[in-house]
C-alpha cells in the first residue's frame, strides 16, 4: 500500500476518533492527504471557497520549525481554534496535521454572538464543535499519537527508500562500470550514497605513523601525504575494530588534526579496512554541512569499502601469481641455457646476472673459492672496495676447513647494506656463496626462495659439467651483424622470459610474425631451441663486458 493511502486512513481514524476535521499539509502548507470529516465551517477556514488541491490559509503560516508538539492556535474568527502538530521525519518537521474547527464550551456564547455569523462574508449554517477544557487537553494528546504515528510511517518508508538506493548503488559498484579498484573510484561511490557527504579520507599506517594516503574534497584534497594525530578516535581503538560514527567532530580537541586545516565536519563515519587479522587502514566520510548521518550509512559504507579491499587484494595476488610464474619460467630458461655451458666461472656468472634481474637490490655479488684461489663475480651499483671487503670477510667465515655443516640462506650487513647470503658448496674444495642486495625488507622470503632455487640449479650444472670433463667455450660473433633491427628486438624479450604472445603484443605484430622471427634467429646464429640461445646471449654479454 502507497503512503499516501496509510495517512489517509491514519488521518480517517482519528478525524472519526475526535470528531474533527483533520489534513495533513507540507511545510509550504500544500496538502498531502483530503480532509476527513470536512464541516461546512472547515471547508470556509480552510479553502476560502477554492479547490481543496489550494495551499492552505496563511494562518498556518504562525508554525514554527521549533515546535515539537502539538499546540492549540487561533483559527478564523474570533474564538475560533484548531490544533497543528508538527510531524518529525528523520529528526526535521517535514509534514503538518491541522485539525480543527472547535471553541471551548466556556466561550460558546460569546463566539457564536460576535463570531460565528459573518466567517468570510457569509453566514455559517453550522456551529462549531464544542469541547470543554479537559477534553482540549485529550484532543491534544489524540492527534499527537496521530503525529506519532504518521512519523513512524514516513520514517520507515524513507527507510525502505534508502534501502533501495543503497541496494542499488552497491549492486551498481559491483556490476557496472569498471572495476573498483582505484582508491578514487571508491571516494566517488561513498559520496553516491548521500548527498550531504562532501568529504572522503583514506588513512594507512606509514612507517613515520598514520597518513592521509588519499583524499576527495574541496578542503581535504590538500590533506594527502600529511601526518594525522594519534588522538584521533579511530586510530587509538584496539581490536575488534568496528564502523565508527562520530558527531559534532569539530568541537572534540582530538579532531584538532582538521580544524587546524580550516576543516570543521559536524559528522563523521570511519570505516575499518581489515583484511583477515591486519588492518590496512581507515576510510573516513563526513560532512561539513550536515550534523547527522543515516545509521545504515554505517553498514552500508562497510559493505562497500571491505568489497573494494577484498577486490584490490585479489588483484594484487593475481599480479603477484603472474609476476612469480614468469620469473618461474625465467627460472626454467636459465636452467636450461646451463645445460649447455661448461665452464665452471660461466654457470656462476649466469647466476650473479639472473640474480640481478630479478631487481631485489642494488647489485648481486658471489664469492667463491676454487682450491687456492678465491674469485669473486659481482653486477650492479657496488664499488670495488666494498666488493674486496666482502670477499675477505666470506673467506674468514667460509674456510674450508671450519664452515658450517647445515648452511641456510641468512641476511648480513656490509657496510650500511643489507644482504641476503645463500651459501653453496660444489665439493671439499671448492665452496662460495650468492649475495643479493635487498632495498626492502619485505622483499627476503621471495629473495630466498629464489635465490636458494638458483644455487641448487647453479650447483647441478657445475656438478654435470664436471662430470663431462669439458670446459670448453661457444664461440659467437656479434649478433647485431647477423640479425635485423626487429630481431634483435625479438630476442632481447625472448631472452627475458616473455612467451611469443607477449612478444607480439609488445612489438605490435602478429604471433606468427614472432614464430618466424625466431625461427630465422635460430637459423642465423645456429642453435636448436631457446635454452641454447639464452646460454649463448650470456656469454656474448659476458665477452663484451670484460673488453
Amino acid at each position: 500500500m502507497a503512503i499516501g493511502e496509510l495517512l489517509q486512513y491514519v488521518q480517517d481514524a482519528y478525524a472519526a476518533l475526535t470528531g474533527l476535521s483533520i489534513i495533513i499539509v507540507d511545510k509550504q502548507g500544500v496538502p498531502v492527504t483530503k480532509v476527513s470529516n470536512m464541516t461546512e465551517l472547515a471547508e470556509r477556514i480552510l479553502f476560502s471557497g477554492q479547490e481543496e488541491t489550494s495551499s492552505l490559509l496563511p494562518s498556518l503560516e504562525l508554525t514554527k520549525d521549533g515546535w515539537q508538539r502539538p499546540s492549540i492556535v487561533p483559527m478564523g474568527s474570533f474564538g475560533m481554534k484548531s490544533i497543528v502538530a508538527p510531524v518529525i521525519v528523520d529528526g526535521r518537521i517535514e509534514y503538518w496535521i491541522w485539525a480543527g474547527v472547535f471553541v471551548e464550551e466556556e466561550t460558546k456564547c460569546f463566539v457564536c454572538e460576535h463570531s460565528v455569523e459573518n466567517i468570510d462574508g457569509g453566514p455559517v449554517a453550522v456551529e462549531p464543535v464544542t469541547f470543554p477544557a479537559w477534553t482540549v487537553e485529550a484532543t491534544l494528546q489524540e492527534i499527537e499519537k496521530m503525529a506519532s504515528v504518521c512519523s513512524g510511517l514516513l520514517n520507515n518508508e524513507r527507510r525502505y527508500q534508502q534501502y533501495d538506493h543503497y541496494a542499488a548503488r552497491l549492486q551498481s559498484s559491483v556490476t557496472s562500470g569498471p572495476v573498483l579498484v582505484d582508491v578514487n573510484q571508491l571516494f566517488t561511490e561513498l559520496f553516491k550514497l548521500d548527498d550531504r557527504i562532501d568529504m572522503a579520507l583514506y588513512i594507512k599506517k606509514m612507517p613515520h605513523g598514520w597518513s592521509v594516503l588519499a583524499a576527495k574534497g574541496a578542503k581535504v584534497e590538500r590533506l594527502c601525504g600529511k601526518a594525522i594525530d594519534v588522538l584521533f578516535p579511530p586510530l587509538s581503538s584496539s581490536p575488534p575494530f568496528r564502523p565508527t560514527y562520530i558527531q559534532g567532530a569539530a568541537l572534540d580537541p582530538r579532531y584538532s588534526f582538521f580544524v587546524r586545516h580550516n576543516i570543521r565536519p559536524k559528522a563523521m563515519i570511519a570505516y575499518p579496512m581489515m583484511y583477515g587479522e591486519m588492518m590496512d587502514g581507515w576510510m573516513v566520510i563526513g560532512s561539513e554541512t550536515a550534523f547527522s548521518l543515516p545509521a545504515e550509512l554505517s553498514r552500508v559504507g562497510t559493505i562497500l569499502v571491505q568489497y573494494w579491499l577484498v577486490l584490490r587484494k585479489c588483484i594484487e595476488t593475481d599480479g603477484k601469481i603472474d609476476h612469480h610464474f614468469m620469473r618461474l619460467s625465467m627460472l626454467m630458461e636459465i636452467a636450461r641455457a646451463m645445460r649447455v655451458v661448461k665452464n665452471e666461472e660461466e654457470i656462476i656468472r649466469m647466476m650473479v646476472e639472473f640474480a640481478a634481474e630479478l631487481g631485489y637490490g642494488d647489485f648481486v655479488c658471489a664469492v667463491w673459492c676454487q682450491g687456492e684461489q678465491l674469485k669473486v663475480v659481482h653486477k650492479g651499483t657496488i664499488d670495488e672496495k666494498t666488493v674486496d671487503c666482502y670477499r675477505d670477510d666470506v673467506h674468514r667465515r667460509y674456510d674450508r676447513n671450519e664452515r658450517r655443516k647445515n648452511e641456510v640462506p641468512t641476511l648480513i650487513q656490509v657496510v650500511d647494506k643489507i644482504l641476503m647470503e645463500v651459501p653453496f658448496s660444489i665439493d671439499d674444495q671448492r665452496y662460495g656463496v650468492l649475495a643479493v642486495h635487498l632495498r626492502e625488507m619485505k622483499m627476503s622470503k621471495e629473495a630466498e626462495v629464489y635465490m636458494t632455487a638458483l644455487t641448487v640449479i647453479g650447483m647441478l650444472m657445475i656438478g654435470n659439467a664436471v662430470c663431462r670433463g669439458d670446459d670448453g667455450a661457444i664461440h659467437i660473433d656479434m649478433l647485431s651483424e647477423q640479425l635485423t633491427a626487429r630481431e634483435m628486438d625479438v630476442l632481447e624479450l625472448l631472452v627475458q622470459g616473455y612467451s611469443n604472445r607477449e612478444i607480439s603484443e609488445r612489438l605490435f605484430i602478429s604471433v606468427h610474425t614472432v614464430k618466424n622471427h625466431i625461427t630465422n634467429i635460430f637459423q642465423k646464429i645456429g642453435v636448436n631451441d631457446r635454452s641454447q640461445l639464452i646460454a649463448l646471449v650470456y656469454q656474448l654479454n659476458r665477452r663484451q663486458s670484460s673488453r
